[in-house]
C-alpha cells in the first residue's frame, strides 16, 4: 500500500522529434500504443504518449512495475489499476504538458494551459461569487490566471467525483480565501475533499484534488524530463 500521493509533470515538446517519439512508444504498453496512434493530429498522440510515460513512472516509483500494462474505466469512463484497485491514479494534458498523479486516496488533477481573457465563460459556467473573485483582481493578466485556477480545481474535483463534465462547474462552489485556502461548497461544506495547486511559471496551472476523509497525506512533485529512463 502507497502511504504518499505522487504528482508527476513533463513538458512534452521533446516528443515532436519523430525518433524521440518512435523510441517512447515503444516504453508503453501496446493499448496505449494503439490510443496514441489514434489519434489524427500529431499534438493529440503527444499527449496520450506522454501521460502514458508519466504512468508508467508513477508505478515504478510506487513499487507497481506493469501495474500501468492493466487499466479499466469505471462506468463513467474513470480508470482504475486492474489489478492493484487499492491504488488510485489520474492524468490530464494540454497543450506542452502532461501530469499524472498515483494516490492512496480518490484523486483528481487537471492542468491547463493559460490562453488570456476568459470573463465570459465564468460568467457561464461559474457562480456568481467565483467570477467576483476573478474580477476582483486588477489586471487582465492577473484575471485569466484567477479563472484557469478556478477552472483547474474545479475539474480535478469533478473528477475525482467520476462524473468528469456531467457535473456542472456551477453545481459547487469553490472559495479561496486571503490565505490561499481552498474550501469546496458542494450541498454542504466539504471538507473531505484537499487540494493543492502547483505553479510552475510556465504559462500553465495545474491542480489535484483528493477526498482523504480528513486525513492528511504527504505529497510529493516531481517535474521530468522524458527519456529512455522512463
Amino acid at each position: 500500500m502507497i502511504d504518499t500521493t505522487r504528482i508527476y509533470i513533463a513538458d512534452i515538446s521533446v516528443l515532436k522529434d519523430t525518433s524521440v517519439f518512435e523510441r517512447l512508444l515503444k516504453r508503453v504498453p501496446e493499448y496505449r500504443q494503439k490510443k496514441a496512434m489514434s489519434f489524427k493530429f500529431p499534438k493529440g498522440k503527444m499527449q496520450s504518449l506522454g501521460v502514458g510515460l508519466l504512468l508508467r513512472q508513477a508505478c515504478n516509483d510506487a513499487g507497481f512495475a506493469g501495474a500501468d500494462e492493466h487499466v479499466a474505466y469505471g462506468e463513467n469512463g474513470k480508470p482504475y489499476l486492474v489489478d492493484f484497485p487499492h491504488v488510485q491514479f489520474n492524468l490530464s494534458h494540454s497543450g506542452e504538458r502532461v501530469m499524472g498523479v498515483i494516490s492512496p486516496f480518490e484523486v483528481g488533477c487537471d492542468v491547463e494551459i493559460i490562453k488570456g481573457d476568459r470573463g465570459r465563460l465564468a460568467e457561464r459556467f461559474f457562480k456568481p461569487e467565483e467570477s467576483a473573485w476573478i474580477k476582483h483582481f486588477k489586471t487582465p493578466e492577473l484575471q485569466s490566471d484567477a479563472f484557469y485556477r478556478l477552472w483547474t480545481l474545479k475539474e480535478c474535483y469533478m473528477k475525482v467525483t467520476g462524473r468528469g463534465l456531467s457535473l456542472m462547474p456551477d453545481a459547487f462552489a469553490l472559495n479561496v480565501d486571503v490565505a490561499e485556502n481552498i474550501k469546496l461548497f458542494h450541498d454542504g461544506d466539504r471538507p473531505e475533499f484537499t487540494f493543492r495547486e502547483i505553479d510552475l511559471h510556465d504559462g500553465y496551472r495545474y491542480a489535484v484534488c483528493l477526498k482523504t476523509d480528513g486525513k492528511t497525506a504527504p505529497q510529493e512533485v516531481n517535474v521530468v524530463a522524458l527519456s529512455d529512463e522512463l
